[in-house]
């Protein structure tokens, strides 16, 4: 019996089944892996049997023949004794052991019943298949639970938080402002709000600064100038006594007022000039000693030509 079961195992770890003429088949049969209360089985290979499969398929017999030096023949017969030996004893109600298969045994209607063992380890789909033990958990009572507290900012802080933000980029996002190309009428000073008590001098100080001029004039003639040097003189006397100026256009860069002024010389606007900037380059048309004078002109330039319609008095 055991070199029989013996036998039956070698092939079993080679084979899906092997047949026992006369008793019936060992079949291998796949299980799933199985969670249980205090552990889990892995997926296995079990051994089966059916007593149906009985018939010789000369798979065992050409084994013992190989394993034992023996003809088929002999191999036959040595297979038949070890069968003859096992329905003996079931016939007497004993249990029959197979070693590493299970064991086999007659119920009380006198079927065969197949008994595996638990875990066929000959077997190679079983190699390094493990249970897996399920250790209890503690289970932490309500009370002794922490207690996490989230606080939400309120309403309010959303919306200054909101208006912030808002304000932080009008700051960044800025304009592009610096168009050289065009001409920009920056500090114009409207006529209608304009009060000349407020932006002309007084006219004492301008007898005061006319009276001084004349002096030094008279001064001058008696020291006897010559011709070239008394016209010089006097246009000295006029850029200091102008102090009102029409501004036909303002610009960035120095280039295109110097350009523009040009542009008013060759239209015979030959007092025509570029100051220096303060904030930007300003083209004069024509300078005057008195503010009625430059208000008057600027008027006559905005109706003469839409080139003017922008200019301006300026008090330097």
């Amino acid at each position: 019996m055991e070199k029989l079961g013996r036998y039956i195992e070698i092939l079993l770890a080679q084979h899906d089944y092997v047949i026992v003429p006369g008793l019936g088949g060992f079949i291998i049969q796949p299980q799933s892996a199985m969670i249980l209360s205090d552990r889990i089985t892995p997926p296995l290979a079990v051994i089966a049997f059916n007593p149906l499969l009985n018939s010789n398929d000369g798979l065992l017999a050409y084994e013992i023949s190989e394993r034992e030096h023996i003809s088929y023949r002999a191999a036959i017969e040595m297979i038949d004794h070890e069968v003859e030996s096992i329905l003996s004893k079931l016939q007497q109600g004993e249990k029959v052991d197979m070693e590493n298969l299970g064991s086999l045994q007659k119920n009380a209607n006198g079927n065969l019943i197949f008994s595996p063992v638990p875990r066929a380890d000959f077997l190679p789909a079983n190699f390094g298949m493990t249970e897996i033990k399920l250790w209890e958990r503690g289970i932490t009572n309500s009370e002794e639970r922490k207690k996490i507290t989230i606080t939400l900012p309120s309403a309010s802080s959303f919306r200054y938080a909101a208006a912030c933000a808002l304000i932080f980029g009008m700051l960044l996002v800025s304009p592009r402002m610096a168009d050289t190309k065009r001409s920009h009428y920056a500090n114009l000073i409207p006529l209608e709000t304009y009060t000349p008590t407020q932006s002309q001098p007084s006219a004492s100080k301008n007898v005061s600064i006319n009276n001084t001029l004349k002096a030094t004039v008279e001064t001058q003639k008696q020291d006897s100038l010559s011709p070239a040097k008394e016209e010089n003189f006097q246009n000295a006397l006029s850029k200091q006594t102008n102090l009102y100026h029409v501004i036909a256009a303002t610009f960035y860069s120095r280039k295109s007022a110097e350009k523009f002024c040009a542009q008013l010389q060759n239209l015979k606007y030959t007092e025509a000039q570029v100051f220096s900037p303060e904030k930007n380059y300003k083209v004069v048309v024509r300078s005057f000693p008195r503010y009625q004078e430059a208000v008057e002109f600027m008027e006559q330039l905005r109706k003469s030509d839409a080139l003017f319609e922008s200019a301006w008095v300026y008090c330097k």
